[in-house]
């Protein structure tokens, strides 16, 4: 997230909001799966594939650790869930970039 959340109530508006993002996220990179396995090429698509899969696995996870920090709102491990839920938000994003230039590089 990108301002110190030390509030409760703005943790959890800052995580509503990134729940849809991140099971939009989740959808694209199971699209782009079946995308890339229209073309005929083994390798780089199976690359490109793996990468899609673990980067929607990722959004996944991002999903369910946003559901379970919400319902533990007010204990006191909320910052740590919330620094969680940002490096695993940040990883499948970067991971679904990188899939990116290999599907580029594919089609090039």
């Amino acid at each position: 997230m990108l301002k110190n959340l030390r509030n409760p109530t703005d943790t959890s508006s800052a995580m509503l909001s990134l729940l849809p993002t991140s099971g939009t996220m989740a959808g694209i990179s199971i699209g782009l799966m079946g995308v890339v396995n229209l073309r005929q090429t083994p390798t780089i698509s199976s690359v490109a594939d793996d990468m899609l899969l673990f980067s929607a696995l990722g959004f996944l996870l991002v999903c369910y650790l946003i559901f379970f920090a919400l319902r533990r709102v007010h204990v006191g491990l909320l910052p740590r869930w919330t620094t969680i839920i940002d490096l695993a938000f940040l990883a499948s994003l970067t991971l679904m970039v990188f899939s990116g230039f290999v599907i580029l590089y594919e089609f090039i």
